[in-house]
């Protein structure tokens, strides 16, 4: 990998901690993430109307996963550089295989994720 492609521009966020189910039961994170794990979310066509967005987080086994989970499950959100190379690797991975559009590195990719 090239230098130019060692980090990216991306919003963050935090699975909560606790909350409850339909049934009224406490819940800790989700299935896949616990609580308070840092996520990296792939909102860059993002609608309103859809009730869950993907992430690439560290799951509950501590490999890093992608997955589809409700966005009213994410607190905290910022953009930030990523720079880990899991990370990025997930992400060019995922561009190259189903065209799965990330930020870049640009100052408009960092504008748009904003």
């Amino acid at each position: 990998m090239s230098d130019e492609k060692n980090w990216r521009f991306c919003v963050v966020g935090n699975i909560v901690k606790t909350h409850y189910d339909e049934e009224g039961i406490i819940r800790y994170g989700t299935k896949a993430f616990p609580g308070g794990t840092k996520v990296y979310i792939n909102g860059k066509y993002h609608s309103e109307s859809s009730k869950r967005i993907e992430v690439i987080g560290l799951n509950r086994f501590k490999r890093y996963e992608c997955e589809y989970i409700p966005i009213d499950l994410i607190e905290n959100c910022r953009v930030q550089t990523v720079f880990r190379k899991n990370i990025v690797g997930i992400m060019d991975w995922q561009e190259d295989l189903d065209g799965c559009p990330w930020w870049g590195r640009t100052a408009d990719d960092r504008r748009d994720a904003k």
